[in-house]
């Protein structure tokens, strides 16, 4: 029966493309290559791949290759002996002794889909069967082995049990099968949750930027994936990037400052969730994820919307001005009009003009920044403010009834303090309708919203 599928929805997910150089797998001495031994420990287990096992097996982009990569990745990414849970809800340990066992005491069989539903990436059967049906989109450049480990794992525990609800409230509020009870059961959601975590905090060996990426993943699905609010302990803070391209992170409980890592350009930090991307002012440089300790980089595009701006010329991406990322909607912000997606199961688009004679400045986010809210405002550079977004899957616009002493360049609320930049690189807070300046002994070019959780920095 097609009700008792249970999928992985791409559109509520934040994959991303990753080089298998980035990988950090241990290689074989033939290059990108997998061993005729490996190859005859996998054709073991999926008979399917019998035909493969007598040489060694190279990848080679084919939908296969993928299939093969991200087993790859289950059986040899290795963790530390000691994997302690953490004192909130982030991670458990129940599924950290091997991913590649449990995969295989459920599936012994995957299947390629290529004419799934908008946003499938992966789904089981609920009732019998021990076959994982694969889409055509989880099969390409467009996501990483280790993302499709995490996925392998969420729908393996599907055969155990645990089907998805329909979320009535949060981020995905309305979204069937998006959205798991509550993450001590232990359900598929539960499941990614905890190979994020546990990749981002015990495996040995794995490329910097990933962990960073593993981090933020294990965290996004907690806070969206439940209807019981997942308790993860967790601290406030603002990034600010300096004119000289160096991070700082001020701690806002304890009111300090410190220095994190360098950024590669100057540019635009954007929000995607605990994400953060970057548009380079160099508009010959492409838009991708950015980390703020030195992590390094990865090869990859965080969505649709970084996709098409890096394949537009320099000219074409002058025009472009910010992104929104919601968890149903997103807004490309071009310096006349806003393209509005405000429905998550279709590629349909809207477009807003702006007042003639009227230039955007950016997103503001003086609430905070939130996926849930169908919301945001935006800010034109002769200092006027629209409220826009969506409303019942409609995009709007209108005047805000807010307002400011002076123009800003960004503005997020963190904590119950609003944070605001101008446009001569001031850093002021906003508390109470009363507006004072942030004492820095440097100039800042950008700032962002960023968590800290105990889990990973204890």
């Amino acid at each position: 029966m097609k009700s008792s599928i249970l999928v992985s929805l791409l559109s509520l997910t934040l994959f991303s493309t990753i080089a298998s150089a980035d990988l950090g797998l241990p290689k074989d001495p033939n290059n990108n290559c997998v061993a005729k031994s490996e190859m005859q420990a996998i054709a073991s287990n999926f008979r399917q791949f019998a035909n493969l096992a007598n040489a060694d097996y190279c990848y080679d982009g084919s939908q296969t290759s993928h299939l093969i990569a991200s087993i790859m990745f289950m059986r040899q990414t290795a963790f530390t002996p000691v994997m302690n849970p953490s004192p909130d809800e982030l991670f458990s340990g129940r599924f950290a002794s091997s991913w590649y066992n449990y995969f295989i005491g459920r599936i012994n069989k995957l299947e390629i889909v290529n004419s799934c539903p908008k946003g499938v990436v992966a789904y089981v059967y609920s009732f019998g069967g021990k076959t994982m049906y694969a889409c055509h989109l989880a099969l390409t450049d467009a996501f990483s082995s280790l993302d499709r480990a995490s996925v392998f794992m969420h729908e393996a525990r599907h055969i155990d049990g645990f089907p998805h609800v329909t979320c009535s409230k949060g981020p995905r509020q309305g979204l069937q099968g998006a959205c798991d009870t509550r993450i001590a059961d232990g359900g598929s959601y539960g499941v990614t949750v905890e190979t994020y975590a546990q990749l981002g905090k015990y495996a040995v060996d794995l490329h910097p930027a990933l962990r960073a990426y593993a981090k933020s993943a294990a965290v996004i699905y907690a806070d969206e994936a439940f209807e019981n609010p997942v308790r993860i302990q967790r601290q406030e803070n603002l990034l600010m990037l300096s004119a000289n391209l160096d991070f700082h992170l001020m701690n806002i409980s304890a009111n300090s400052i410190r220095q994190l890592g360098r950024a590669p350009a100057s540019g635009h930090i954007v929000k995607r969730a605990q994400h953060l991307t970057f548009f380079p002012d160099d508009k010959n440089l492409k838009a991708e994820y950015i980390f703020a300790r030195n992590e390094g980089t990865i090869t990859q595009s965080p969505g649709d919307a970084f996709t098409e701006y890096n394949e537009q010329t320099p000219a074409q991406r002058a025009e472009f001005v910010d992104f929104h990322s919601g968890t149903q909607w997103n807004a490309r912000v071009y310096k006349t009009y806003a393209r509005m997606t405000c429905d998550p199961t279709s590629a349909s688009t809207t477009d807003l003009k702006f007042p003639a004679g009227t230039e955007a400045a950016g997103m503001l986010y003086p609430n905070g920044y939130d996926r849930g809210q169908y919301t945001a405002h935006l800010s034109m550079k002769d200092g006027s403010m629209f409220e826009i977004g969506c409303k019942s899957r409609r995009a709007f616009m209108e005047p805000s009834n807010l307002k400011f002493e002076q123009k800003f360049k960004r503005m997020y609320k963190v904590a119950s303090t609003i944070y605001a930049l101008s446009f001569d690189g001031q850093v002021y807070r906003i508390d109470g309708g009363r507006t004072s300046l942030v004492p820095l002994n440097f100039s800042v070019s950008e700032i962002a919203p960023q968590q800290l959780f105990d889990f990973y920095e204890n």
